[in-house]
């Protein structure tokens, strides 16, 4: 019940935030913009070599594989993380000793290297007001990417009084890139010159591996909001489901593990809500890696999903436990479908959404 109200609560506050910022956009700029005034569709990057500074708060497996590698792909990476450990309970404590740390780097670097772009993967969470006004002094372009802006535009305050989200620190840098539609003009209201980034993944690290498919279906992930109840009753109708991460009975599964178990899976299960919301959906890295493994990838179904993918002929989707079961004893007792749509998932992603290649478009848009 008490997640119900919750859900119900960010639900309401997620769609009131979006009408308050489209009234904005719409009192200071007219109509609001089509899609496509945010989107990059050549790729006019010159190939060279770059130095590139890294700045992230705190590299995950994802950052590390999307992010980081690809970067290091298109030229040398000088990388500072501000926070290793991602110690959430400290962070606020250190916050402006790290934030003096990572100038410093920065200021280092740039006096030994010629530094073509500066990435960054950083928040109003993370960053002070010094350091804001020290990226306004540096004659670099400067870029600073997003996920979940979904729900974490602005988020909420911290100890400091600065929101943790994008809102106040968007217009600091050059480009901000984001994952979510929603927060296009979100961007622009708070003076931040933003650009929709597509979601993709690292085909050197999410790859085939030739290995047999040992297990019906595979979940990688943690275990909160519905994804136990989905798959409880997958489990309650005689589906085998192998679990591992965060509060799964099984455990963790290493990086090198994650992709061990998705090349062994006949069916890669998915779930596209963001946090504990089962009303509010989103793309995922999930659904880009999974295919680049080459299994059958199953996942919540939504609108976005029909702008990457065929639905039934790419990846397969489901709207309730009941079809979700359904598919999954489908396609699990035809294996030459199931294959078919795989290999599908497998070409669309390698030849149309690699991070290298989002990274490029990007850079030659800065004219690099």
């Amino acid at each position: 019940m008490l997640n119900t109200l919750k859900q119900k609560f960010r639900t309401w506050r997620l769609h009131r935030e979006n009408a308050l910022y489209e009234k904005a956009y719409i009192q200071k700029f007219g109509p609001l913009p089509p899609f496509e005034t945010f989107v990059i569709h050549e790729n006019t990057f010159s190939r060279r070599r770059l130095n590139i500074i890294y700045l992230t708060s705190y590299d995950g497996t994802f950052s590390i594989n999307n992010t980081y590698l690809p970067l290091q792909e298109l030229g040398t990476v000088f990388r500072f993380e501000m926070d290793p450990q991602d110690d959430r309970k400290q962070w606020y404590a250190q916050k402006e000793a790290i934030n003096r740390q990572m100038v410093r780097f920065v200021q280092e670097t740039m006096a030994q290297h010629t530094i073509d772009v500066i990435v960054c993967y950083l928040s109003g969470r993370t960053l002070t007001q010094a350091t804001l006004d020290f990226f306004k002094t540096l004659n670099v372009p400067i870029i600073n990417e997003s996920l979940d802006d979904e729900r974490k535009f602005k988020s909420r305050k911290g100890p400091d009084g600065r929101y943790r989200g994008m809102s106040e620190i968007c217009s600091y840098f050059d480009v901000s890139l984001t994952t979510s539609k929603s927060a296009l003009i979100k961007y622009v209201v708070e003076g931040g010159k933003v650009l929709y980034k597509p979601y993709a993944a690292n085909p050197l690290i999410y790859k085939k591996l030739g290995l047999e498919k040992k297990y019906d279906v595979v979940f990688i992930g943690a275990n909160y909001g519905t994804r136990p109840t989905y798959i409880t009753y997958l489990r309650q109708n005689g589906i085998s489901v192998l679990t591992k991460g965060s509060g799964w009975e099984e455990g963790n599964a290493t990086p090198d593990e994650m992709i061990v178990l998705f090349n062994q899976a006949k069916i890669i299960l998915g779930f596209a809500g963001v946090g504990i919301n089962d009303d509010i959906f989103i793309l995922k890295g999930r659904d880009f890696e999974a295919p680049l493994t080459g299994s059958f990838y199953i996942t919540q179904r939504h609108s976005e999903l029909e702008e990457y993918f065929v639905l039934g002929k790419d990846i397969e989707t489901y709207a309730t436990k009941e079809e979700l079961l359904e598919k999954v004893r489908y396609f699990l007792s035809h294996e030459n479908e199931r294959e078919a749509v795989a290999r599908n998932g497998f070409d669309t992603c390698l030849h149309h959404y690699t991070a290298k290649a989002a990274y490029e478009k990007i850079l030659g848009y800065l004219g690099l």
